[in-house]
This record gives C-alpha cells, sequence and structure tokens, in this order.
C-alpha cells in the first residue's frame, strides 16, 4: 500500500533523525538546556528541546520531496512554512516559556502559510472541501473559514498538551500520521497524496528510539508543536480533516477535558495543582483535589492507578492506536466519486 517512493523518504527521514538526535542531546547537556524528569527517582536531568533533531529531519526530507516530484512544490513549500512557523514558535518557549494564551495566538500564526499557498496556488491547494465518510466531498464556505485558524493551531496544541511522559507524544503521533497517509491511499488511490507525509513518518519512526522510556530527551514544546501543527497542515492539504481529528482523538479529549476543566488556556508549568500525584514508589495516582485539572491521564488513573509512568504511557498510546484505527474504518466510508 505504500509506494516505494514513500518508503524511500521515510528511511531517508528517519536516517537523518536517528543520527541527529543523539548530537543534539549532547549539544544541549553543553549548554545546560535540561529538564528534570520529573515522573523518575531522583528527577535526572535530561537534553531538551528534541524537536531541534525532528526539524533537522523533516526540513532536507521536504526539499528531497520537491525534488523527486516538483508537481507538490505548492504543498511542500506550504508544510515546510507551517513546520518552520510552529518549530520556532516551539523553540522559544523551551527557552522563555510564554503564557498559554500567547503560545496559542502565535501558534495561529502558522495556519498563515496555507492561506497564502491557497491565494496563489488555488488549483493545488483547495480549501473548505473536506472528505467526510458516507457523505464524500463537503463544500464549505463561511464556516469552514472561521474554523480554519484552529486547523493548523488546534492538533499543534492539543499534541503538546498530552507531551508529558516519555515516547507517548512520537508514538501515538506516528500512529495518527500511519493512519493518515494509508487513509490518503484509500481515498484518492493515489500516493502523491500520502507521500506528503512521508517526511514525517520517517522522522518520528528515527527519533522515537531516543524518546521512549527511559527518555534520553525531552521533546520539548518545539517537538510537539512542530509535529501537531504538520499534521494539521497536512490534513488541510488532503482534505482528509476529518480523518485526522478521529486519529488525534485522544489528544483533542485531554485538550477538551484541560481547557474546561481549568476554564480557559493556561499554561501547564504555572498551574498550582497536578492532575498526577507522585508516590513515594513514584507511582502515579490521580490528584484527590478538587481544584486540580481534569485530564485523561487522571481519568485513566482514576480508573485504573496507581500505576508506572511506563505503564501510563502504554495506556497512552494504545488509545492512540485504537483511534488510529478509527480513522482508517472512516476512510474507508468515505465515498469514492
Amino acid at each position: 500500500m505504500v509506494s516505494t517512493a514513500e518508503a524511500s523518504l521515510a528511511l531517508f527521514a528517519a536516517a537523518i533523525a536517528y543520527l541527529a538526535t543523539p548530537l543534539i542531546a549532547r549539544a544541549m547537556r553543553a549548554i545546560g538546556h535540561v529538564r528534570p524528569d520529573v515522573h523518575k527517582p531522583g528527577r535526572p536531568l535530561v537534553p531538551y528541546s528534541g524537536g531541534v533533531a525532528l526539524y533537522i529531519a523533516i526540513t532536507p526530507s521536504l526539499l528531497l520531496l520537491v525534488l523527486l516530484h516538483p508537481s507538490l512544490l505548492p504543498q511542500t513549500t506550504t508544510l515546510a512554512l507551517v513546520a518552520t512557523t510552529a518549530f520556532l514558535v516551539g523553540l522559544v518557549d523551551d527557552f522563555k516559556v510564554l503564557g498559554g494564551l500567547t503560545k496559542t495566538a502565535l501558534t495561529l500564526l502558522a495556519v498563515l502559510p496555507v492561506v497564502a499557498a491557497h491565494a496563489v496556488w488555488p488549483a493545488q491547494v483547495q480549501l473548505g472541501r473536506p472528505l467526510v465518510p458516507v457523505l464524500g466531498r463537503l463544500r464549505l464556505t463561511i464556516i469552514y473559514w472561521l474554523l480554519l485558524p484552529l486547523a493548523v493551531a488546534g492538533p499543534a496544541n492539543v499534541v503538546n498538551m498530552l507531551d508529558v511522559f516519555n515516547g507517548v507524544m512520537p508514538a501515538s503521533t506516528l500512529l495518527a500520521t500511519l493512519a493518515l497517509m494509508i487513509s490518503t491511499h484509500v481515498i484518492y488511490s493515489d500516493p502523491q497524496a500520502g507521500i506528503l507525509l512521508a517526511p514525517l513518518v520517517g522522522a518520528l519512526v528515527g527519533y522515537l528510539p531516543y524518546n521512549k522510556w527511559p527518555a534520553r530527551i525531552l521533546n520539548g514544546d518545539s517537538g510537539s508543536l512542530l509535529v501537531g501543527a504538520y499534521i494539521g497542515a497536512a490534513a488541510l492539504l488532503t482534505h482528509t480533516e476529518f480523518i485526522a481529528m478521529i486519529a488525534l482523538m485522544p489528544h483533542i479529549l485531554n485538550g477538551a477535558l484541560v481547557i474546561g476543566s481549568v476554564r480557559g488556556l493556561k499554561e501547564h508549568r504555572a498551574m498550582e495543582e497536578r492532575p498526577v500525584r507522585i508516590l513515594p514508589d513514584y507511582r502515579l495516582a490521580a490528584s484527590r483535589s478538587l481544584r486540580a485539572p481534569i485530564s485523561l491521564t487522571r481519568i485513566i488513573l482514576a480508573l485504573d492507578g496507581p500505576l508506572s509512568e511506563r505503564e501510563v504511557a502504554m495506556r497512552l498510546v494504545g488509545l492512540g492506536a485504537v483511534s488510529s484505527l478509527m480513522a482508517l474504518a472512516s476512510a474507508l466510508l468515505v465515498p469514492r466519486w
């Protein structure tokens, strides 16, 4: 189902990420850019901003993509600009913590390359034509444009909000991206749609071994915002917004729970109460405080805790696998006419 070009591009990105990540980790440790891994005994200091390695892997892969498929220049340029915008916002936040509202407002800027590409290349970058199960291709106007700013900022921020345990962000988004890539084949029978996701798939594959438990590098907002924004932009370019929403459902649910429970957007590092308690044996338990935010992790621990960090991460990735399978099932229901 995956074409040779997609596989080659993904392998290229994976090789770069796999080789670059330990170099970035050493560089970040050398400049003292580390964060305590709070869910482990002794709170070991771990290099931060792994998103730099992801960006280093994705950028040349997009360049290779446009060299292999010049007809995809509009889409590739759009993805590169979206990824760069989200990455820079995240990198600034990694070194100088931004407020929740400020960070969200800045991530809204990541949709501008999509709008600009639609204006310059309207035939290649069409907006307002999402593919939906059973109904097929819709033609949306006013409501689509009103929601468009959230199409990139939304995935970026909800992926960021669930990036709290080793390996969860790259593993769950890898599953979602694979589901989206395969879905484009199912819907279009056209590998050129799916190949736009190959750089991200490869980058996550090469990066995951270093972030999985126990993590040797932490993603930082530069990583989670970059990955979420890329998925959102790719979904817009391939008209698979609905499929992407299903694939990212655990992230969306967690974001909705947190925002609803704290009544707005707040930087998680500034929250007085945490949704999770760390027990003396470093197992995790749900907070008993009524003022603590409600999150997907807190619900999991309330139902099945206390659990170790690794056990929580496995359950979150498992939910990501289920939602990715549901996304594939939804793609099968999209009429192909």
